[in-house]
């Protein structure tokens, strides 16, 4: 991906269901194509980059944004979490980073700032400024009025109220440019909340999971056959607690984050127990029986 100066559209359209909220549309980066100096994704293999000032378009700006999966409800507790780093050539950092919150998409005709008062924004005067390989984690708590269902994210102040750091005064392109992965909106419970040297993200389109059911196995059987080879459960909510035990009881499997992935590696065959925390609290735990045959 070559950068330009001044673009009208990036490329994030194609990580549906995110979206530009202007004309000016961010990037989807690739860890192997990163325009704007090092840097690879806090959690898999892409993320975005999006312009918070442009010194030579005034009040240019770029905005993520994305539809939850479903409106909030009135009163709701709600943790608002991601991951974000400077471009390592960014000419300047600044702190104006907001998040708004609201029922209705606040889609822009033009490109320049989206006046809003955004319902979250970055703490002042303290610029975001880590750059190459290192991701902070912002986390903010939010009591929902009730109906929100769409989450917007970039500089809402024109540039003459957005703080400036410099930074290297060399660089041609005069941006203050920002990376940005793992958006989470969740519950607050504190089996979810990951630590800043594990950020990890759900997809866009599980930012808010609907309601629904889970389909817990009772068996894994690891012979590829295609068939219960992993521990899949069905419907699993992302920054949901496994703990699997053997029937001493001995812990042999621990993930704050699991990912459908357990196939009971280096483990004998036998009965085992689950015990799986999901992301508002609940327990549900069961036998899980782990048979290793052949494929005829």
């Amino acid at each position: 991906m070559k950068p330009v100066k001044s673009r009208y559209a990036g490329s994030i359209e194609q990580a549906s269901p995110w979206f530009p909220a202007g004309i000016g549309s961010p990037d989807l980066i690739h860890n192997n194509d990163v325009p704007n100096g090092k840097q690879t994704a806090a959690d898999g293999q892409q993320f975005a980059g999006l312009i918070l000032y442009d010194a030579d378009n005034p009040n240019f700006r770029e905005y993520l944004e994305v539809r939850l999966t479903r409106a909030m409800q009135p009163g709701e507790e709600l943790c608002v979490r991601f991951a974000v780093s400077a471009a390592e050539r960014s000419m300047f950092f600044t702190d104006e980073l907001g998040i708004a919150l609201s029922k209705d998409s606040i889609l822009s005709n033009d490109w320049n700032t989206i006046q809003r008062d955004p319902e979250l924004r970055t703490q002042k005067y303290l610029a975001i400024s880590d750059t190459a390989a290192s991701w902070k984690l912002l986390s903010f708590n939010y009591t929902a009025h009730g109906g929100e269902q769409f989450v917007t994210i970039g500089n809402f102040r024109k540039d003459a109220n957005t703080n400036l750091q410099p930074n290297d005064q060399s660089q041609y392109l005069r941006l203050a440019y920002l990376y940005l992965d793992n958006l989470f909106v969740g519950s607050c419970a504190p089996e979810t909340m990951p630590s800043t040297n594990a950020v990890v993200m759900p997809s866009p389109s599980e930012t808010i999971l609907p309601e629904g059911k889970l389909h817990v196995p009772n068996i894994v059987t690891p012979n590829g056959d295609g068939f219960n080879d992993v521990f899949y459960i069905e419907g699993l909510p992302r920054y949901s607690k496994l703990i699997i035990r053997n029937k001493k009881g001995m812990e042999v499997f621990k993930s704050d984050n699991y990912r459908n992935d357990w196939f009971g590696e280096g483990m004998p065959k036998g009965a085992y127990v689950y015990e799986l925390i999901l992301p508002d609290g609940n327990r549900i735990d069961g036998p899980l029986d782990l048979v290793r045959k052949t494929v005829n």
